[in-house]
């Protein structure tokens, strides 16, 4: 299996970005570098009233054909709550979230042509027509990766935890906390990936400034995990926040519903 390692530095724009730092020929299906920071387009949707599940994927479908046509093809992921914070006085009105991950000129000229072309704007009325979606920009970076098996696992499950840096802790500090962890873990815990993610367009509302991101490839993965916390893993995450405030984690269940070329 080849495994990726990317360290973030800050920018005016961004808490993170990507500095390579691994092997060039682990590439994400797509020809994505995970040396790279990808250009993350988040739905939070909810079906219109008398609207199933079955229309919105044959519509969907309908999205995925126009991309390959037109050159714009984009990972798409959508995911499902399902370990959340919710509790019956406070629950969130979105029932599934979609994110189309590209880099970002992929991404640029999708959009232009999605609002220039009669094609694109037939298939926005119809998206329109069957489900309300928020849209979302963020910046995707990868902490640590394994590649081969991010790349052959399409149903998996995402613990999600919101943070923000306490006062005082410098982003180069807490950029070098994230290196050294995952040096600490080079196989992981239980896990296929690692990734931070960082809301910029829309994301005012975010409960942090980032998201931790640990992708599972199954509930054996995640009980892993689970395990390894309570056997002191606990230590490590009570350093770590020494350095940020966080929401606490979440789950999500994830199906990569398209990649590029396939």
């Amino acid at each position: 299996m080849k495994k990726t390692r990317i360290t973030t530095f800050a920018t005016a724009l961004m808490l993170f970005s990507g500095v390579a730092a691994a092997d060039e020929s682990a590439m994400f299906t797509g020809g994505m570098n995970p040396n790279a920071p990808q250009n993350v387009q988040s739905q939070l949707c909810t079906l219109n009233k008398g609207k199933s599940m079955a229309q919105y994927e044959k519509m969907f479908n309908k999205y995925i054909a126009w991309s390959k046509a037109n050159d714009v093809e984009l990972t798409v992921v959508r995911t499902m709550p399902f370990i959340t914070h919710d509790n019956p006085d406070s629950r969130s009105n979105t029932q599934f979230v979609e994110h189309l991950v590209s880099d970002h000129a992929t991404s640029g000229k999708s959009w232009d042509l999605w609002v220039s072309t009669p094609e694109g704007q037939k298939l926005n009325q119809e998206w329109q027509s069957i489900a309300q979606c928020d849209l979302k920009m963020s910046t995707l970076n990868t902490q640590w990766a394994d590649v081969e098996a991010l790349n052959n696992t399409d149903s998996r499950f995402a613990m999600w935890n919101w943070c923000t840096r306490k006062e005082g802790v410098s982003v180069e500090s807490l950029r070098s906390k994230h290196a050294s962890i995952a040096e600490s873990y080079p196989e992981g815990v239980g896990n296929i990936g690692w990734f931070t993610f960082i809301p910029n367009i829309g994301g005012a509302k975010a409960p942090g400034t980032f998201a931790n991101i640990i992708v599972f490839p199954d509930m054996a993965g995640l009980m892993e995990h689970k395990q390894w916390m309570a056997n002191g893993g606990w230590r490590a995450r009570h350093d770590y926040y020494n350095y940020v405030d966080c929401q606490g984690d979440y789950v999500w269940t994830e199906e990569v519903i398209h990649r590029p070329g396939e």
